[in-house]
């Protein structure tokens, strides 16, 4: 049951966020008037979209990786990461029989 409320808020949330912004798909004041301006409209416009995406994909990948090494070493205290085979700091380890 929770989890169905969850998922009805997060497709709520999404489906707000959409109808929201559907009258705001220009890139900015400049990039449409230099595609109302050009004579091929379309094109321009798809190039347009294409650089937008190109220029998104550095910083989201820097974004990843970063995130990536913050989760990959988000327990480390001292000078390395804690094995899994390794007691937590303070804990002792159990005697082997």
């Amino acid at each position: 049951m929770k989890s169905l409320r969850v998922l009805l808020l997060v497709c709520s949330a999404v489906l707000l966020i959409a109808a929201a912004c559907a009258p705001s798909f220009a890139q900015c004041a400049m990039c449409g008037a230099s595609v109302q301006n050009s004579t091929d409209a379309e094109a321009a416009s798809k190039t347009l979209d294409l650089a937008a995406m190109i220029l998104l994909v550095p910083p989201v990948t820097i974004f990843a990786g970063l995130f990536g090494v913050f989760y990959r070493f988000r327990n480390v205290q001292g000078g390395r990461a804690a094995s899994a085979d390794e007691p937590a700091s303070g804990e002792e380890r159990p005697p082997k029989s």
